[in-house]
């Protein structure tokens, strides 16, 4: 197991280089002009100069991408164009909000997902996986943030039953915080559960028409025994592969709910750096992206080992 951690942290640190170096290109090649974003579009030309020289930008993108990184390794993000404000202290001061949002929407979408696709495998081709199934690919259609904007005019506009928008830290008062956070969560869960669903469902009738399970009915188990005993951990194993990019995609794809709700997350601090063209802010706000990622990829490479009985007669 110590080996296969080994190699897993080096491919996670090559991973980590080479996306930063495509986080890099990718948006300083973007059009617009971070000198214009933050000098005004009346600035003069030696205005611009002066700020591109002063910031490096008017350097090829090798050596901007090798001072960068230079940086970064010390721990070192720079400052934003804008405010000139330390940009790592306030991504750290950000990542328990988006953190926090991720989580709670993950434990809702799978809350959503594996009792639905169970239920949905064990009636397989009746009337009850065919809702299941139409629920699933309904919910594979709708937008997240019209999701978000249906739930506030529901329980907020029409209920008064929960804030439109806000952030309280859970230290500070737990209640308040999670007030404000379950719409956000649910705007993102019950999307995300669409496609768990689908891979729970297909995941768990594989497992069903297996010759153990089968055997266990001849047994005489019941159907609550053969499916939490005997299938659940084995569906869950490709389950939990896709669950984890799906908490990636949610930890990442937080930028338009942050910005509904009004919550002081990463997600929103990219939707600022985009606007003004703040290459510093975008580039910290992506790489910690990238980074909470591939740590959850790690932890489900690792968990699917335990996970897998193959995995573990080997280890």
């Amino acid at each position: 197991m110590l080996k296969v951690i080994f190699w897993r942290l080096i491919a996670f640190a090559f991973t980590l280089l080479v996306a930063s170096a495509i986080l890099f290109v990718t948006i300083n090649v973007v059009p617009g002009s971070a000198a214009k974003a933050a000098l005004g579009i009346d600035a003069t030309p030696q205005a611009l100069a002066r700020f591109n020289a002063q910031n490096g930008l008017d350097q090829p993108l090798i050596i901007q991408y090798t001072a960068w990184l230079g940086q970064v390794l010390q721990g070192d993000f720079g400052h934003s164009f804008q405010n000139s404000v330390a940009v790592g202290p306030e991504v750290l001061r950000r990542i328990p909000v988006t953190l926090e949002l991720a989580v709670l929407a993950f434990i809702v979408a799978n809350l959503i997902a594996i009792p639905l696709g169970t239920l949905a495998a064990m009636r397989h081709q009746r009337g009850l996986d065919r809702g299941v199934t139409g629920f699933a690919t309904i919910l594979g259609a709708v937008p997240n943030f019209w999701l978000a904007t249906l739930l506030v005019m529901v329980f907020t506009l029409k209920w008064r039953l929960l804030p439109a928008s806000g952030f309280t830290p859970f230290s500070e008062d737990p209640i308040m915080n999670l007030k404000q956070m379950i719409m956000p969560a649910l705007s993102l869960g019950i999307i995300s559960s669409a496609l768990l669903i689908r891979i729970m469902r297909a995941s768990m009738i594989e497992v069903l028409s297996a010759d153990y399970v089968r055997t266990a009915y001849a047994k005489g188990a019941s159907e609550k025994i053969a499916v939490l005993r005997h299938s659940m951990r084995n569906a869950l194993t490709p389950y939990v592969n896709v669950a984890a990019v799906e908490f990636g995609f949610l930890f990442g794809s937080v930028v338009i709910i942050e910005d509904i709700f009004l919550l002081p997350g990463i997600g929103s601090f990219v939707l600022v750096g985009i606007i003004n063209r703040d290459y510093p802010v975008l580039l910290a706000a992506a790489l910690t992206i990238t980074v909470v990622v591939l740590i959850v990829n790690l932890i489900v490479d690792l968990l699917v080992s335990m996970l897998d009985p193959r995995s573990t007669a080997k280890h």
